[in-house]
């Protein structure tokens, strides 16, 4: 054992006997039980009722269940859920792929590219809006293949 240790166990012994640490102690065990019947024992008795199945299910519940379902699954196609992100260097003095291009669209091809050129001197973003996949303004090579990116996640996700 090293001597630092042997003296942290020393200091110890001697704060132990000490009626400050026996009251602390009991204070302790004390605090650890009123929370464990006030509030844990009360939140996991509630948590393991709720996980217990119901037995009866009403019909109205499962057919109210089953519209909401269909109407979230209804509008998840309008969600900005695919995106497609290519970095590039826009200039050929300035490394490091600082600039990019960002396309995000909904399972319909709608959403919007982004652009962002960066040079030593000044940064520059553009934004375009995207119908059916296709940008409303002209787009170069890097934005085309972020299209592209995002077009073929929606279609693996159409086609499974």
């Amino acid at each position: 054992m090293s001597d630092a240790f042997r003296l942290f166990l020393d200091g110890l012994a001697v704060g132990a006997a000490s009626p400050q640490f026996a009251a602390a102690a009991v204070f302790a065990v004390l605090a650890i039980a009123a929370y464990h019947w006030g509030v844990a024992r009360p939140r996991f008795g509630a948590v393991r009722s709720r996980s217990e199945p119901e037995l009866s299910a009403d019909i109205p519940d499962l057919q109210a269940l089953r519209s909401r379902l269909a109407a979230v699954e209804s509008r998840a196609g309008r969600a900005l859920q695919h995106v497609g992100f290519v970095r590039f260097n826009a200039f050929p003095d300035v490394g490091s792929e600082l600039s990019f291009a960002l396309a995000v669209i909904d399972g319909r091809g709608d959403g919007y590219l982004v652009s962002s050129i960066y040079s030593r001197e000044e940064v520059r973003t553009y934004a375009k809006a995207v119908r059916g996949f296709s940008a409303d303004k002209e787009v170069s090579s890097e934005e085309r293949a972020a299209l592209g990116q995002a077009q073929d996640q929606a279609e693996k996700r159409t086609s499974s």
